[in-house]
């Protein structure tokens, strides 16, 4: 279960960041009277790595780049960057719901009842074990 919520936590850190620099951008002069701006994915490519985005225009098919990378570089970055996370959350929930392995109890052995420990003797007659010394 540990690995899980590490999971989570990786998937929501680039959600965190799109809006930690959303929010840094937008009131860096400290103007807190103006509206939250939220920055989209092609401005911050255009923006930081100008290069890789003509690179990437000139290489990519058109009809490719018109039909699928446009429509996601238009999204607002904290969208973009939840995407992945919503799809693996709602796996999550749905394999939560379901009580598949990940969330699936752990069943007891047999001859045992819940709550027994494994060196627990079962045969009440056997009574504690005894040790001797030599």
């Amino acid at each position: 279960m540990r690995g899980l919520g590490l999971l989570c936590f990786i998937l929501i850190l680039p959600v965190l960041g799109a809006l930690g620099h959303d929010v840094y951008v937008t009131y860096q002069d400290e103007n807190f009277a103006k509206t939250m701006m939220f920055s989209n994915v092609q401005y911050l490519w255009t923006h930081y790595s100008p290069e890789t985005y003509v690179w990437s225009m000139k290489n990519i098919d058109p009809p490719l780049w018109k039909g699928f990378i446009v429509p996601v570089i238009q999204l607002y970055t904290v969208i973009a960057a939840g995407i992945p996370a919503a799809i693996v959350f709602s796996v999550l929930i749905l394999l939560r719901l379901l009580g598949l392995p990940p969330f699936r109890d752990v069943s007891v052995a047999r001859g045992h009842k819940r709550g027994q420990f494994g060196f627990k003797s079962t045969n009440a007659a056997k009574g504690r074990m005894k040790y001797k010394r030599k």
